[in-house]
């Protein structure tokens, strides 16, 4: 067995000497719950804002600004609010809405290039767990406010992804692009992209790459958390029986199953950067090019859906790495649309490690690390 270090020993020691709690949402709650939101069903706030009272804000956040919550974040309100029930730290406060941090534990944080956004702390403020947040910094951080020791946690979910950076763009060819720029943003990515040198997108195109050694797996998730602005000591996440669970974070594939994944097309759509052959796909499905005008059929099209209503249409798919958004389109004739070629998006391919604690137990971890 791996040796824990000091801070992985002192928080999981007084994690597991404390009774096993179940995360106050289950993962099928969570998900019920999340469709309702997006789907912009009636929930119980009442219920909601007492059980977990920054999952009630971040709910009420993305209804302002009408933006869909991700589903990641009810989990990471969810855990952090279990933990805290767990150390007792009943006291919540809203950073949000104006609470501020004394200067000491604010400059901390800082060192961390965590900000802080939801804070849990006992009635003398002697400890906090300060929900952090964002895409620079791990989710989460457990102050000993008398000597300001800090422990920082990273929440997963049961499945879910270690991190899921876009790739550089790759050429008018289809052929993968490995920078120095990106391997020094994302070096625990370095193994996986070695073994895919040769990847062309247009070829793998409509699926994904899953073929990678368990050696460089293990390395982009061991990796991705010992870095200067993502550093985390421990992973959260619920066991299949719903108990809150805790992982030193450098061990965590010893507990799940590991894959690897290059996604030919992400989530993150951009300009056109392959003009041509964007215009070879279009010619291929019989379109008609004018300067920058587009005529085209939709027999040769795809339609292509809102993620938070599978009804609605958004646009339609020129193939599964061009898309033209339902604002950007005129109707031509019965079956045919127009649009404009600088109207196009493109989406970039994405590399991610994955995890699965699908048959993590509470009672096995404790008896590992500390019977």
């Amino acid at each position: 067995m791996i040796a824990l270090t000091k801070p992985q020993s002192e928080i999981m020691a007084e994690f597991y000497q404390l009774s096993k709690i179940k995360v106050i949402y289950d993962k099928k709650q969570r998900q019920e719950l999340w469709n309702n939101v997006t789907q912009g069903k009636k929930i119980n706030n009442d219920e909601i804002k007492k059980q977990c009272p920054a999952l009630f804000h971040q709910i009420q956040r993305s209804i302002a600004e009408k933006q869909n919550i991700q589903s990641a974040v009810f989990s990471e309100c969810v855990y952090a609010q279990t933990y805290a029930n767990l150390l007792q730290l009943n006291i919540f406060k809203n950073c949000y809405l104006g609470f501020r941090l004394p200067e000491n534990i604010e400059q901390l944080l800082q060192s961390y290039y965590l900000t802080a956004r939801y804070v849990y702390t006992n009635e003398n403020q002697s400890k906090m767990l300060i929900q952090a947040g964002g895409c620079n910094g791990v989710d989460s951080a457990l102050i000993i406010v008398d000597n300001l020791q800090i422990y920082t946690i990273e929440f997963k979910e049961p499945y879910a992804k270690t991190s899921e950076p876009d790739l550089s763009k790759y050429d008018e060819q289809g052929n993968i692009k490995i920078d120095d720029k990106f391997l020094s943003q994302y070096p625990q990515f370095r193994l996986m992209l070695e073994e895919h040198k040769k990847l062309n997108f247009f070829g793998l195109m409509g699926h994904n790459e899953h073929n990678f050694s368990e050696k460089s797996i293990m390395f982009a998730i061991s990796n991705n958390y010992n870095q200067i602005k993502k550093y985390a000591d421990v992973l959260c996440t619920e066991d299949k029986d719903g108990y809150l669970t805790m992982l030193p974070i450098n061990q965590i594939a010893q507990w799940a199953e590991i894959e690897g994944e290059i996604r030919s097309a992400g989530k993150n759509d951009y300009k056109v950067w392959t003009a041509n052959a964007l215009k070879k796909f279009l010619h291929d499905r019989n379109a008609i090019i004018n300067g920058n005008t587009v005529i085209i059929d939709k027999k040769y099209l795809e339609t292509r859906n809102q993620r938070s209503n599978k009804a609605q249409i958004s646009g339609y798919k020129i193939n599964p790495l061009f898309f033209i958004r339902l604002k950007d389109i005129i109707e031509n004739g019965e079956n045919r649309i127009q649009f404009n070629l600088n109207s196009v998006r493109q989406l970039k391919p994405t590399i991610t490690a994955k995890v699965n604690f699908k048959n993590l137990q509470y009672d096995n971890v404790k008896k590992h690390y500390f019977l």
